[in-house]
């Protein structure tokens, strides 16, 4: 299945419009993100953001490649990466809500961190038809040295978000699964595909 068909196939079953929400919403998403992160961006270099924004890096990298798939020109790199850091990203955030349960879903809390923790389980859903898209395979070593490196920026170098530290060790060895294993989940759908270059 050719990339063209691909386009044409969402224009057949008319969900342009829903694509269109979609950029928009995870530009939002982006945008609140990046809000959320303020003070600890404050408070750390400027060269370091990068690995500290996570979350909405990978729904702003999402929005890219949707951007880039309508326009035609498709970019392999950018939706493997969109994909696996969705994935990787929107489950992490789960399970650290859910480890640390008292604290984030607390009756202070609980409104924001509920609304949180359905947006971030839709980033992992949202990530497996984009990865349909990724089909060269010389992307794929680069996007998992990526998402390993942030982890080592995260554990190793203390730029992991603010979260509670009772348990760190467990949320880092967490994270370095889900790297693994988000990894592993786009390169099965995108091998699957049958998409050409």
């Amino acid at each position: 299945m050719s990339i063209g068909s691909y386009l044409r196939l969402f224009e057949e079953l008319k969900l342009k419009k829903l694509v269109y929400f979609v950029i928009i919403a995870n530009t939002a998403g982006t945008v609140y993100g990046w809000f959320y992160y303020r003070l600890q961006l404050a408070e750390n270099p400027f060269y370091t953001w990068p690995v500290i924004t996570d979350s909405p890096n990978s729904t702003l990298l999402f929005t890219i490649a949707l951007v880039l798939i309508l326009k035609k020109r498709k970019n392999d790199f950018v939706s493997f990466l969109a994909s696996s850091s969705l994935i990787k990203y929107g489950l992490w955030t789960c399970f650290v809500l859910l480890f640390h349960s008292s604290y984030f879903f607390s009756p202070a809390n609980r409104l924001l961190y509920t609304g949180m923790f359905i947006t971030h389980f839709l980033m992992a859903v949202e990530a497996i038809p984009l990865a349909y898209t990724a089909c060269r395979k010389r992307v794929y070593a680069a996007v998992l040295a990526w998402l390993l490196f942030n982890d080592f920026c995260d554990y190793v170098l203390g730029l992991h978000p603010y979260i509670p530290i009772e348990g760190i060790d467990i949320v880092a060895l967490v994270t370095v699964a889900l790297s693994f294993s988000s990894f592993t989940v786009t390169w099965l759908v995108a091998k699957a595909s049958g998409i050409k270059p």
